[in-house]
């Protein structure tokens, strides 16, 4: 018996639960969790500057900082007499010292910056606040998750502006493809993936050592700190994201800038579970930190984050990438595609074993073509690009939003909080890693479920 004449084609599709519309309406209102870096600025009060590990990001942070209008570079302190050379270099009024200490306690010192290896971010922090300064850590926040309620606590507790430093918050098109996510644009976002890889011995760590380096230039037992105790080595001190002592590795390196940008995009924070996969595949010389790894990490919100570095392979793509229902977002930061893409339906598979009058009569029904696509159906829209009109470097416009934030007395993008939850995902997925198992996050007790 032919179907009813009453059945119409927007009826059946609403009836089947595989061709079902999505629910965009929950991504539109979903509540963004962090700002988006749009600040001007609003003045050139003096802020005065100390470093604590003038390293290669540390000497990146210093340039960036060199160039905001009103803030004095003043004091540098590291544990390799090299660095403090180079920083003299660039910036011959900035002093320097080999002890951390006498950078918190300057006081034309306003604000302190921690570019260190990851075991020293915690009582460095601590140290900076209770001196009374404003602090920019570098991601990642935590070396491990039980320290992030400590920073939380450490930075309420003393009313000071902390900015934690990952770079991807201050993109240039962050605000543009955020408002995209936001608005529904992409429809229901259930997937998104996230790729940073290398192919480099410097870009799997293993650092060139300076030929000066010896126990003479190098302050080792300042550089352990807290850390076990191993004989001077310095591979250890010059390629230390190599081991666990002191470096999450890929996850909290990489994947903790991916993370960020989705939590932001996304406007979310907190992961459910995280399930990972890794190992020592092909830089496997005294390394203890996988140079490979792939992680699933899924959020209450209704979407899925696949996460993936290699340190064998730059194949070019994009850096996020966000699937939706209604199209899809290539996002690099400073430029990003949008495509969009809502369902398109075609009968031709599922009618094939129907007789040749009965596909005629659904064909009429559902107003299908000869291809048995619906004639009403969406057109194919080329891919949109957007690219920042803004050519600050990212470096520099996170450490500008941290200075006006101290001047103004506002909030800065990136806040310990938020900082906090990014590290987790990364802490997780070597947790997951270590387990051979899935890991969970319980957002009631605010711990890791092994």
């Amino acid at each position: 018996m032919a179907p009813s004449d009453s059945i119409k084609r927007r009826q059946f599709l609403g009836r089947s639960p595989l061709l079902a519309a999505a629910a965009s309406a929950a991504v539109s209102s979903r509540p963004t969790s962090a700002q988006v870096n749009n600040s001007a600025g609003v003045s050139t009060k003096r802020v005065g500057l100390g470093f604590v590990g003038v390293g290669i990001r540390g000497n990146l942070l210093m340039e960036a900082a060199a160039g905001i209008p009103g803030v004095e570079l003043v004091v540098a302190a590291d544990c390799y007499r090299g660095h403090l050379e180079r920083a003299r270099e660039l910036f011959p009024a900035v002093a320097t010292t080999g002890d951390s200490h006498e950078v918190v306690g300057r006081s034309d010192v306003d604000a302190v910056v921690i570019a260190t290896p990851d075991h020293w971010h915690l009582p460095m922090l601590k140290e900076a606040l209770a001196a009374g300064k404003h602090v920019y850590v570098e991601k990642p926040m935590t070396h491990s998750w039980e320290e992030g309620e400590e920073f939380i606590a450490a930075t309420e507790k003393s009313g000071k502006v902390v900015q934690v430093g990952s770079q991807y918050m201050s993109m240039g098109c962050a605000r543009e493809a955020s408002a995209l996510i936001r608005k529904g644009g992409l429809g229901q976002v259930t997937l998104v993936e996230g790729r940073f890889h290398r192919n480099s011995s410097t870009g799997a760590w293993y650092y060139p050592i300076p030929p000066d380096a010896s126990p003479e230039t190098v302050d080792w037992a300042r550089f352990l700190g807290s850390a076990p105790r191993h004989d001077f080595d310095l591979r250890r001190f010059f390629q230390w994201r190599l081991f666990w002592d002191y470096s999450g590795g890929l996850p909290t390196d990489l994947f903790v800038h991916l993370v960020t940008a989705t939590h932001q995009l996304m406007g979310v924070q907190e992961p459910d579970s995280v399930v990972s996969f890794g190992d020592i595949y092909h830089w496997k010389e005294y390394r203890e930190v996988p140079d490979q790894m792939t992680a699933m990490v899924r959020y209450g919100e209704g979407f899925v984050l696949k996460l993936t570095s290699t340190a064998s392979n730059a194949h070019r793509g994009p850096a996020l990438t966000f699937y939706g229902s209604e199209g899809t977002l290539e996002y690099d930061g400073d430029s990003f595609k949008h495509f969009h893409e809502p369902r398109a339906e075609n009968f031709t598979y599922p009618t094939r074993s129907w007789p040749t009058a009965t596909v005629g009569r659904f064909r009429e029904l559902m107003n299908l073509d000869e291809k048995l696509r619906p004639v009403d159906g969406p057109p194919k829209a080329e891919a949109v690009e957007y690219t920042s009109p803004n050519d600050e470097d990212s470096t520099r416009a996170h450490v500008r939003n941290w200075v006006e934030a101290i001047r103004t007395g506002g909030k800065p993008i990136e806040d310990v909080r938020f900082g906090h939850h990014a590290a987790l995902v990364g802490h997780m997925c070597n947790l997951s890693y270590k387990a051979g198992k899935t890991v969970r996050w319980n957002k009631k007790t605010r711990k890791v479920e092994i």
